[in-house]
């Protein structure tokens, strides 16, 4: 006794097909998610060690370019400038104590340091750096060495990461 399947070619065509249209749009799906994944995990961390609110940090770094089906990688653009310190007080909880010979806002101290406000409006904490002619500085919190930290951890396991994410996309394709 034999079974004979009637339209093989044409199944077999359709799944051609399929992994011929689907496979690049899993990836570049994949590759979006994983990059918007790394964005936020590593602003997270960046905020939370900093002391700020997320959105602070959040706006620095910024999907650039998206995957897409012809070029499958995803660019990150990342502001890594330092920080001036007024921002602290985004996160509204943050207290100045202003002492003899310096201030504290949060968990930074600044040693001679003051709260100006300056001739176009903004306000910004200022510190005294010495006794030369311009020894004040607005005082900022340094980024580069955090930022490049949090986004080399989240992006470690890149490879098992993306293998997972693909095989997510590509179930779903196939349902």
């Amino acid at each position: 006794m034999s079974v004979k399947i009637d339209g093989m070619a044409e199944i077999s065509a359709n799944i051609a097909k399929l992994t011929k249209q689907k496979l690049p749009q899993a990836a570049k799906k994949s590759l979006n998610t994983l990059a918007r994944r790394a964005m936020k995990g590593a602003t997270q961390t960046v905020a939370k060690e900093i002391g700020v609110p997320h959105k602070t940090i959040r706006n620095r770094a910024k999907l650039t370019k998206p995957a897409e089906k012809t070029r499958l990688e995803a660019r990150i653009k990342v502001i890594r400038s330092n920080m001036p310190a007024i921002r602290l007080f985004e996160n509204r909880s943050t207290k100045m104590w202003v002492g003899r010979g310096g201030i504290v806002v949060g968990k930074y101290a600044i040693k001679r340091g003051f709260k100006q406000t300056l001739k176009n409006g903004r306000t910004h904490l200022m510190q005294r750096q010495g006794k030369a002619r311009y020894s004040i500085d607005v005082v900022k919190i340094p980024l580069s060495q955090p930022l490049t930290q949090a986004f080399s951890h989240e992006l470690k396991d890149y490879q098992q990461d993306i293998q997972k994410e693909l095989t997510k996309q590509l179930s779903e394709v196939f349902k």
